[in-house]
């Protein structure tokens, strides 16, 4: 891979948007379901720290990695986690019943 393709892109949040909607369409098909306010987490995320040139080309290690290898922490999960953990999470998100979830790692 070379350089351009690892240039650090900092997107609009609606630019950021567009990509999550991409990641959520390849999540889905390895069975994982993103949530909207989850998607928009995450599109703030991506639009805070950048996205390199070969994501923005194809978000199949963005959106595969997310939906197989996210350390995602729900409500119900939440308790095993220390406040500092839940803290310093990437990203958090109220699911459909108003709970917080964390995205830990990703």
């Amino acid at each position: 891979m070379n350089n351009q393709n690892e240039t650090i892109n900092y997107l609009t949040y609606d630019q950021a948007f567009d990509l999550v909607e991409r990641i959520a369409e390849r999540c889905k098909r390895l069975d994982y379901e993103m949530e909207s306010s989850e998607k928009e987490a995450m599109a703030q995320l991506l639009s805070d720290v950048g996205v390199k040139t070969s994501d923005l080309i194809d978000v199949s290690s963005l959106a595969d990695n997310y939906a197989i290898n996210a350390e995602i922490v729900d409500a119900s999960e939440a308790h095993n986690y220390s406040h500092s953990d839940l803290q310093d999470a990437l990203f958090t998100w109220k699911d459909s019943n108003g709970d917080t979830c964390y995205c830990l790692s990703w």
